[in-house]
Order: structure tokens, then sequence, then C-alpha cells
């Protein structure tokens, strides 16, 4: 029993509610069987006695028993029927209605039973809208490490997802991404949650800390209060998270970088089917990553195939070599000036070497040409951004190219070709590379013209600022020649 003056406890609050229910069943027993019972006696017992007894009294006997009765019934129908709408609502719930709950309006007993059986089922219900939003990221998450294998890019995205896929599913709310360099000597963050932002640049040497460890070994750790990391000095980010999960992202042998959870104060560890789920998850980011790898490994190889194409064309003509090498410099500064994130960089200066690919069906009386262009031969001239598509679509993970080739003769006032685009209706990377074709091919030598100063070129982008070009884009190469006084000087003659 608590102590005077103390509050009950749960169990003495159970207690009293089963000596609670035990009287009433007492009580509404007595009523029914053991009253009518003892009057029975009592008559039988008067009547063989031979002591006559008035009628008042025999009906007042017969009244109060009726009434014991019918209240006993009474008592006894209501737990019943509760009981029976409480069987409707579970066999509800039973059959997947999780937002049903039973009727509690019948007697205290039955109703705490409601609300006790309420409260399971709402944390049910919460379990399972749980599970569904996790499903919804990880489908979210897989759908899109599918789509790497056919788009290679920028994966930021992928690991943002799938970081926060973890951490929701496992409840927690801090974590990185590591990602091993290509060299394999360092890691650097890729993304991070609920760690300071100065984290983010932060790079980790091969084989140093935690994630280092689990890189170059391949296996989990955990560390924790009671199992601390005695191999080394954690790294900054891992300080960040005195107890944490190091997850490597491993497939075929190959470790493409590690994922890190802090774990909450005080957690010692992390579920072994959340484990599971997150070592599963790991897993398929590194196929996506080496997905990704041999994509843009396969692409490599046709870019370079059709590049040497290109060169092939450009040498009929001493006029043009070097012009796709020269456009591509110019068109990766003006992105790099511009803060462009490497994987735009990377399809700019693509899709700047290859962008007059188009041209390998001219004959040499069209290149080599040093008169004015014959008017039957402008048609095949203006589509020759439309070959280049062309060849550039049988590799489907190419079509993001394709759009800049194609695109790469439009003029930001709509007045250019093929299809009279305007403004930012052509892709940024095509307008870049619109800039730096036109700058090269003024200071460049033709059969049909000089080559004009450096200078002399700067001043027509800036005249044809609006026009012709994106301003913006003007600005940023002016920008970078006047800082690189040597861009565009040594042309070969």
């Amino acid at each position: 029993m608590p102590e005077s003056g103390a509050p009950p406890t749960n169990s003495a609050i159970a207690v009293l509610r089963t000596e609670s229910l035990a009287r009433k069943f007492i009580v509404t027993f007595s009523a029914m069987f053991l009253v009518p019972l003892l009057v029975a006696v009592y008559f039988f017992t008067e009547y063989a006695s031979g002591t006559p007894r008035s009628p008042a009294q025999i009906i007042i006997f017969t009244i109060s028993v009726i009434l014991l009765g019918t209240a006993g019934f009474l008592a006894i129908r209501s737990v019943v029927m509760a009981l029976l709408r409480a069987l409707r609502d579970a066999e509800a719930i039973a059959n997947g209605d999780i937002s049903r709950r039973l009727s509690s309006d019948g007697t205290s007993e039955i109703n705490q039973l409601a609300k006790n059986f309420n409260r399971v089922i709402s944390r049910l219900e919460q379990t399972v809208s749980s599970l569904q939003a996790s499903r919804k990221l990880t489908h979210d998450l897989l759908a899109q490490l599918c789509a790497t294998g056919s788009q290679p890019g920028d994966m930021t995205g992928i690991f943002e997802t799938c970081l926060n896929t973890l951490l929701s599913m496992a409840g927690l709310h801090a974590g990185a991404i590591f990602t091993v360099s290509p060299g394999g000597k360092t890691m650097k963050v890729r993304v991070l949650t609920g760690l300071p932002e100065a984290q983010k640049a932060a790079v980790i040497p091969f084989d140093h800390g935690v994630a280092g460890w689990v890189a170059s070994h391949g296996q989990t750790v955990t560390v924790s209060e009671s199992m601390p990391w005695k191999r080394g000095e954690l790294s900054e980010v891992e300080k960040c998270m005195s107890c944490s999960l190091h997850v490597p992202m491993t497939v075929t042998g190959r470790t493409w970088g590690v994922i890190s959870i802090g774990l909450r104060d005080g957690q010692k560890e992390i579920p072994a089917d959340d484990i599971l789920t997150i070592r599963g998850l790991a897993n398929q980011v590194a196929v996506a990553l080496e997905n990704s790898e041999l994509k843009r490994k396969e692409e490599r190889t046709y870019i370079e195939t059709v590049a040497a194409l290109a060169a092939a064309v450009e040498a009929r003509d001493r006029y043009t070599r070097g012009h796709s090498r020269r456009v591509t410099e110019f068109s990766v500064a003006i992105a790099r000036s511009m803060g462009k994130p490497e994987w735009f960089v990377k399809d700019l200066e693509s899709a700047a070497l290859l962008h007059d690919i188009g041209k390998i069906g001219f004959s040499d009386n069209i290149l080599c040409d040093s008169g004015p262009i014959p008017p039957d031969s402008m048609p095949l001239i203006r589509n020759h951004p439309i070959t280049g598509e062309n060849i550039l679509k049988p590799v489907g993970s190419l079509a993001r190219l394709c759009t800049i080739v194609r695109h790469h003769h439009e003029k930001f006032d709509g007045s250019g070709y093929p299809d009279r685009l305007k403004g930012e209706e052509i892709p940024l990377a095509a307008r870049m590379i619109t800039v730096a074709d036109s700058f090269d091919a003024m200071i460049s030598e033709r059969p049909y013209k000089p080559s004009r100063k450096r200078e002399d070129a700067m001043a027509e982008l800036i005249h044809c600022s609006g026009t012709q070009f994106d301003p913006t884009c003007v600005e940023v190469f002016l920008d970078y020649l006047r800082s690189n006084s040597q861009a565009g000087v040594f042309l070969p003659t």
C-alpha cells in the first residue's frame, strides 16, 4: 500500500478498479440469484409451517423480487451491450480500419478498457503512418538511384534523399555522407544534416578517423560511451557525433564512401533491423555510384570517338584547326566563373567539344571556300546543329548534350536558328558556347576574312550583348579575358 499522502501508483489503481468490479459483480449476482433464492426459501418455510401471511406482504415480497431481478438484468445487459459494441469495433480494426475506435459509453470498467485499447490503436496508427512515410522516402530514393543508371550527373540530390531517409527511419537527426576521392587517398563530405555547415568543406585522409577506417576496411563500426573509438583520433565531423554508426558503401569489393549517423544522447546502439536497412541502402548507393562511373566512362569513350571525327573535320581546313578546343576552354571558363557545379561544367565541356560535329558531312568546297557562301549551301550550313544532335542521339544518356548542340546558334533576341528560341528559352550552356564560339571566330583567321584584334572582338561582344548574346555570359567572359591577358592571343595561323 502507498504511504499516507503519497499519490497512488498504477498498480494500486488497477487493484482498486478490480475490487470495484468484483463488488459490482457480487451485488448484481445477489440481486438476480441470492435474494430471489432467499425469498423463495422464506416463502416455502412459512408455507410449510402453516403460518398465514397477508396478501399485502406477499405482494411486497413479489414486487421486491421483480425489481431486484430487473435491476440485475439491466446491469448485466448494459455490460453485455458494451462488450458487443467493443467486439464490433475490434472486428473492424482487425479488418484494417485502424482509424476506428472502441465506443467508451459503457460502464466505467468497460470505458477504461476502451480507452486503453484506443491508446494502443493510436500508437499503432502512428507507427503505420511512420512506416508509410519511410516507405515513400525509400521508394523515392530507389527511384532516384535507378535514374542515375541512365542520367549520370551530380549525385548530391541522391545523397541528401538517402541521408534524410535513413535518419527518418531511425528517428535520428544528425548524419553525413563521405565519398572517396578518385585517387583513393582522401574522403570529402558530400552532404550533412544536423551538423555545423562549416563541416561541409571537411576533407579526411583515407584511413583517418572512424569513417576513414571504415572506408579502408569495409566494416561497420558503432562508437558510443560503452564502445569508444580507440584506433586513433576522430575527425572534426566525427567529434560532432560522439556516439555514431558508420556504414561503408561497398559493391564488388570497392568502397565508394561511408554513411555516418549520429546517435541520440545515451543511445548505445541502433536496432539490428535499422542497421540492416541502412546497410542495404548504403549498398544501393554504392551500386548507383558504380553505375554512374561506368556510364560516364562509356560516354567519355563515345565522346572521344566523335571528337576525333570532329578534329578530322577541322584538320581538313587549316583555318579551323583547334577551334573546338578553344571554344571548350572559353566555355568552361565562363561556367566556372559563374560558379556552376562540376557536373554542369563536364556536360558543357563535352557539348562544346562536339558543338560543330554536324559539319562532318560538309564537302571541302564548303569548308575551304574562300569566297561568299553560295545561297544553295546556306540550308545545309544552318542545318548542322540538327545534324550534330542526330549524331549524339544514339547514346540515350547523352540527350542532355543534344539540346546544347542543337541550340548553340540561337540568338538572345530570337533571330537565330534552327528554332528561333529567345532569351532564357535557350539552354544556359548553349548561350555560353555561343559567346565562346563567336569570340574565337572573330579572333581567328578565315579564308574569307582576316583575324580581328582581341580588343575589337571584346568590343563586338559588348555591342551585341542583349541581341545576339546573353548579357550575363558576355559580362562574365569579358571579366575572364581582362584577368587573363593571354587568353585568346596565341592562336595558330
